[in-house]
């Protein structure tokens, strides 16, 4: 038996990345692949935690909130 505290979160597609963050599958596998977004490939897929893309989207957010030098873009 499992216990409980050692299963983690479940690990989604890259379909399923894709509806959460509003882009197409073949974008989300190339970001990945580009480490652009957190991701871990198991074997020839790519799979992803939704938590870990929520907070990379968050992290995105923050970023573009605050202002910049023309180098950073």
């Amino acid at each position: 038996m499992t216990h409980p505290d050692l299963v983690g979160e479940p690990l989604i597609d890259a379909q399923a990345a894709a509806r959460l963050l509003h882009l197409h599958p073949v974008t989300v596998r190339e970001m990945a692949g580009r480490g652009e977004i957190p991701a871990m490939r198991i074997g020839r897929v790519w799979r992803f935690r939704a938590s870990s893309l929520d907070a990379w989207v968050d992290s995105q957010l923050q970023w573009d909130r605050h202002p910049h030098s023309e180098d950073e873009r």
